[in-house]
């Protein structure tokens, strides 16, 4: 402290009083003139000059500075410090970076949608919602491919598990569970069955299988007699690619009648000539 500084602060009057902070963090009273903030003025002017700047300063956001608004002051100041730190106008003005996804991993509209919205609503910034996706995306991808994983172990083991009883019948009670499942609820509950993975059980297969008898008996006693064994949805496509039902010039009556006894074997009450394809 130069000898001109003490000199100044020395004509404070000496109970001119103020609370400070000790090392201790604890507050006591003390001439003003030993307050250690004096310390870097070089005389009065200057401290009273930069206490008339201080005074002037207040409730102003000084350049380079974002004020941050209080919890009584409403959405608009909040959306204004979100714009002043890059939130765009807009959800959909967020750009989410291209990445090479695995076959079959498909990530939905919606998805992407809801993630713009939260990201608005939230105030983040372009980069900030990049960076975000480009670090959630393969944690995605990663439990997306465990989950298929795990799904093809289950199929494996419980199909295992159907050969070490059914043997070589095991294609045939297939054929006849599916065929059940499909005369029974149709496509949709096909749908079912492999979105949630009940159609990869055991159990359920087995069930299908046992119902096929008292579903599809009707119309196997009937039209599909003359078949055997050797009536299945393959062979009834390779017959539609015969001359005999796909040419018109060349087509047979009785083959393509044939061919139709077949559809309504495999699929009774639910047969529309040309719709299983």
């Amino acid at each position: 402290m130069t000898k001109n500084t003490e000199q100044w602060q020395m004509t404070l009057p000496e109970d001119w009083t103020v609370m400070h902070p000790g090392d201790d963090g604890v507050e006591t009273e003390i001439p003003l003139r030993d307050h250690p903030a004096l310390a870097k003025y070089a005389s009065k002017d200057e401290a009273v000059k930069a206490l008339v700047h201080a005074q002037r300063m207040l409730g102003k956001t000084p350049e380079g500075y974002l004020r941050v608004p209080g919890e009584d002051e409403g959405p608009e100041e909040m959306a204004a410090l979100y714009a002043a730190l890059g939130r765009p106008d807009k959800a959909d003005g967020y750009e989410l970076p291209d990445m090479d996804l695995p076959e079959g991993f498909e990530v939905r509209e919606e998805v992407i949608n809801g993630l713009r919205e939260k990201a608005h609503e939230l105030g983040l910034n372009p980069r900030q919602v990049a960076g975000l996706y480009e670090w959630f995306m393969p944690l995605a991808m990663d439990a997306h491919h465990g989950l298929e994983s795990e799904a093809a172990g289950l199929r494996q083991a419980e199909l295992d598990a159907l050969r070490s009883v059914h043997r070589g019948d095991t294609p045939a009670m297939l054929d006849k569970a599916m065929r059940a499942a499909e005369a029974i609820g149709g496509d949709e509950l096909l749908a079912v069955l492999d979105r949630t993975n009940a159609g990869n059980h055991a159990a359920v297969i087995n069930a299908f299988a046992k119902l096929a008898p008292m579903v599809l008996e009707g119309g196997l006693r009937g039209s599909a007699r003359a078949w055997g064994e050797d009536l299945s949805l393959e062979r009834l496509r390779e017959m539609m690619r015969d001359p005999r039902f796909s040419d018109p010039s060349r087509r047979d009556k009785e083959f393509v009648k044939k061919v139709n006894q077949g559809f309504e074997a495999l699929y009774p009450g639910d047969y529309v000539p040309g719709s299983r394809l």
